[in-house]
C-alpha cells in the first residue's frame, strides 16, 4: 500500500480532481491489463497507444482513480480523475513524493550490460524484503519503470535498488530528476542503444552522469576495465571510488570453473560455492557482495547468500529439451553481451556439439552491419561447431563468420525450432548437445523452446557439477 489517498496523491500533483477524494491508493500501474482493485491508472499517451483509451477497461477491473490529461478521451461515469497537464511528468513527480517520504539509501545500477543480474543479486545478497531491502521485479529502468519501481517500494524500505536505462542523450538528466542515488554502480559501457546515442564515448559520457550525482559521502562501483573508458568522467566525481575485478584479484582463489559449481576461496567470505554459470556473473556476485556488506549486511549473511543468487530468467537460464541443453539468454543482446554468452558457449562441458542460434541486436543505428559481422567472427573464433542465424543481423552475423563456417540463416524462432527439429530427427543433432538462445527481445528466440517437443527433464534446471 502506498498508504495514499486518491485526495493526496491529487494534492501532491496539484491536480484538480473529478470525482470522489477518500479512496485508499494500493499501488500505480500504467497497464489497464494488469490493474486490480484499489490501483490508481496512469493514463500514459505514447507512440502506439493512448492510456486514455482504456479509463473503462481500468475501472472494470477495480481502479479507485485515473491519472488523465485534459481533453484526451471520455472519463467514464464513477471513476475519480486526476487530471494534470502531462500524465508522464505526474508519474516521475508523485515518485519523488513517494521517495522523499522514505528513509531510503538509493542504490543507482546502469550500464551497457548486466544491470538487472546486478540488481537482482543486490537484492539477494541485502537479504529481500524480510530485510527492508527493495527492488522493481523487472527491469524497470525508463522514464516510466523507473517512477513505477519507486512507487513500489514499502513506506519502511531501507536499501532502494534501481536500475536507470537509457536509450538517448539527456534520458539520464530526466531519471536523476525523479531519484538521484547515494551510490552507483556502473557494470559495463560498450555498444549499446546507438540509433540513439550514436557512439561509445556518448553512452560513456551519458551513463556516467549516474555516478556524477552521487554526493561526497556515497561511493561509485566500478570494474577495473571501465577507468580507461571513463578517465574524463571520473575526476568530476564528487564520491569515493571503488574498483572491482575480482577474478583478477590474487588473494581470490579459483577452485573450479564448472558452470552452475564454481567454487572459491575469498579472503573475506571464505570458501564458495556458486550456482552460476559464466565468469561475468561471478564478478557481478562478488561486486554485489562487497556493495551489500557497505550497506548493512554481515559477512555470514552474504557468505550464506551467495551460494543462493539466481539470476533473472532469460538471463543464462539453463533448460534442458528435446534431450538438448539449451543456454537460454535470450531476454535481450547487444555486442557485449554476444561475447559473454559465445564465451559460456564456448566454456560449457560437453562431449557434443555446440551450436550457436544468434538474431538481431537491435537500436545500433548506422554501425549495426559491421557489428553484427564481428559477432560472426567471434562465433567463428569460439569453439562453436554450428551457427543458425536469425533474422537481417543474423544473416550478418553469419556473413561475419565466412561462408566455409556451417550455418544456417532462417527468418524467425519458429523457422529455427524447425531446423532443431529437422535435425534431431536426422541425427545431426544428438542428446547433450548445447545451445545457445541469444538475440534481442524482438526476436523473441525463447519461442524456439516453446515449439520444441519436451522431455521429462525440460524446464528450467541448475547445470550439473
Amino acid at each position: 500500500m502506498l498508504d495514499l489517498t486518491v485526495g493526496k496523491v491529487a494534492q501532491a500533483l496539484g491536480a484538480r480532481v473529478q470525482g470522489g477524494m477518500e479512496q485508499p491508493v494500493r499501488r500505480v500501474v500504467m497497464d489497464s491489463r494488469a490493474v486490480v482493485p484499489g490501483d490508481l491508472f496512469v493514463a500514459l499517451v505514447g507512440a502506439r497507444t493512448d492510456g486514455h483509451a482504456h479509463l473503462r477497461q481500468a475501472q472494470a477491473q477495480g481502479a479507485v482513480a485515473a491519472l488523465v490529461q485534459p481533453d484526451r478521451g471520455e472519463r467514464p461515469d464513477g471513476l475519480p480523475c486526476l487530471v494534470v497537464p502531462d500524465t508522464l511528468k505526474a508519474l516521475g513527480a508523485l515518485a519523488r513524493f513517494h521517495l522523499a517520504r522514505l528513509q531510503a539509501q538509493v542504490v543507482g545500477i546502469t550500464g551497457s550490460v548486466g544491470k538487472t543480474t546486478a540488481k537482482d543479486f543486490l537484492f539477494q545478497l541485502l537479504g529481500g524484503a524480510a530485510q527492508k531491502a527493495f527492488a522493481a521485479p523487472a527491469s524497470y529502468n525508463s522514464e516510466v519503470g523507473l517512477p513505477l519501481a519507486i512507487l513500489g517500494a514499502p513506506l519502511d524500505t531501507r536499501v532502494l535498488v534501481l536500475e536507470y536505462g537509457i536509450n538517448a542523450p539527456g534520458e539520464m538528466d530526466i531519471l536523476l530528476s525523479i531519484a538521484r542515488p547515494h551510490h552507483a554502480w556502473m557494470t559495463a559501457v560498450g555498444a549499446s542503444h546507438l540509433e540513439g546515442l550514436g557512439d561509445v564515448a556518448t553512452v560513456a559520457h551519458e551513463k556516467a552522469k549516474l555516478a556524477g550525482a552521487v554526493g561526497e559521502r556515497g561511493t561509485v562501483w566500478l570494474p577495473h576495465g571501465l577507468q580507461e573508458v571513463l578517465q574524463e568522467e571520473i575526476p568530476c566525481w564528487q564520491a569515493q571510488l571503488r574498483l572491482r575485478d575480482a577474478l583478477a584479484d590474487p588473494k581470490i582463489e579459483v577452485h573450479s570453473q564448472v558452470p552452475g559449481a564454481w567454487r572459491l576461496r575469498h579472503p573475506r567470505y571464505g570458501m564458495l560455492k556458486l550456482a552460476l554459470h559464466a565468469a561475468h556473473e561471478v564478478q557481478c556476485a562478488l561486486t554485489a557482495a562487497d556493495l551489500a556488506l557497505s550497506l548493512g549486511a554481515s559477512k555470514a549473511q552474504i557468505q550464506e547468500r551467495l551460494p543462493a543468487l539466481t539470476p533473472p530468467g532469460g538471463r543464462l537460464s539453463i533448460r534442458h529439451q528435446a534431450g538438448l541443453v539449451f543456454l537460454d539468454d535470450a531476454y535481450n543482446a547487444n555486442p557485449l553481451s554476444m561475447q559473454a554468452a559465445l564465451k559460456v558457449l564456448c566454456a560449457w562441458p560437453t562431449e557434443g556439439k555446440r551450436v550457436a542460434i544468434l538474431g538481431s541486436m537491435k537500436e545500433l543505428g548506422p554501425s549495426a552491419e559491421s557489428l553484427h559481422k564481428e559477432v560472426g567472427a567471434w562465433v567463428r573464433e569460439s569453439g562453436c561447431q554450428d551457427l543458425i542465424g536469425v533474422g537481417s543481423g543474423g544473416a550478418w552475423i553469419a556473413a561475419g563468420a565466412g561462408d566455409d563456417f556451417p550455418q544456417r540463416v532462417v527468418d524467425d524462432a519458429s523457422a529455427a525450432a524447425e531446423v532443431l527439429r529437422q535435425r534431431l530427427q536426422n541425427g545431426s543433432l544428438q542428446p547433450g548437445d548445447v545451445i545457445l538462445l541469444k538475440a534481442s527481445r524482438a526476436e523473441a528466440l525463447e519461442r524456439i523452446l516453446q515449439d520444441l517437443p519436451e522431455t521429462s527433464d525440460s524446464g528450467s534446471q541448475e547445470a550439473e557439477a
